[in-house]
């Protein structure tokens, strides 16, 4: 009898220890092939994240792009008036000479302005920008006969720096179009800064605020300046605007 009991508990020993055996090979497999199968699910899903954002970032581009045609669209159609006003006052009087300088320099700006470019987020050469900026103060200064009150200062080397196009060129016409043009005491002030490390830009416009009729401002352009600014440098610009019942200032 005690052969036979030691015999039985030897089988139930090695029963069990083959039972956990493929209980255990079971369990691993199971999570083994659970282990798998989340990571297919994950991997789908990531992907599946990645193409919403790609799909995100595309669209955002694709209305950003769209923004900045409606940006290059909008050439200010008070400044070509007034523009071709002045050209059309100078034929008469027989400026020839005064007259084909402005015809030259209002085609350098609507090149620029209207330039194809092959995407809303290609950069320019800082240097472009100023050039375009200080076309649109020669022909402002063309129109008023030198009475225009400006003062444009650039401190710093532009050279070798590239921002988005139309960006500053937006605060500026911003002064023309609501600004005090003529008045001696306040005139408006435009500073370009350049830090000696050329990792940093300053730019900021002032301006006396005109007096009589003013023109109905729809700040289209600050929207879209602000949302190609967010879209290229993200947390690295800050645009600040001051406005006051006389001045208005913008430092960007």
């Amino acid at each position: 009898i005690d052969g036979y009991s030691y015999s039985l508990w030897t089988t139930y020993v090695i029963s069990f220890g083959w039972w956990l055996h493929y209980t255990l090979y079971a369990l691993g497999f199971y999570y083994f092939k659970e282990a798998i199968k989340k990571e297919r699910q994950l991997r789908l899903v990531e992907q599946h994240n990645s193409k919403l954002k790609e799909e995100k970032l595309q669209t955002a581009q694709r209305r950003l792009q769209s923004d900045y045609a409606f940006l290059r669209a909008q050439i200010n159609p008070h400044f070509l008036h007034n523009t071709l006003c002045y050209f059309y006052s100078r034929s008469l009087n027989g400026h020839s000479e005064e007259l084909s300088e402005a015809i030259l320099t209002l085609s350098d700006v609507m090149r620029y302005a209207l330039e194809e470019r092959g995407a809303s987020i290609d950069k320019v050469a800082l240097a472009e920008e100023v050039e375009h900026i200080q076309n649109i103060i020669k022909l402002n200064r063309m129109r008023f006969s030198s009475t225009l009150q400006l003062d444009f200062e650039i401190k710093g080397n532009v050279r070798g720096i590239y921002i988005i196009p139309l960006i500053l060129i937006t605060l500026v016409e911003n002064t023309f179009k609501h600004g005090e043009l003529t008045d001696p005491q306040h005139p408006i002030s435009i500073l370009l800064e350049i830090s000696k490390d050329g990792n940093e830009l300053r730019f900021v416009t002032h301006n006396k605020k005109k007096r009589g009729p003013v023109e109905q401002s729809t700040s289209i352009g600050m929207e879209n300046t602000r949302k190609r600014l967010d879209m290229v440098y993200g947390e690295n610009y800050k645009l600040d605007v001051k406005r006051s019942d006389d001045f208005y200032q913008a430092t960007l």
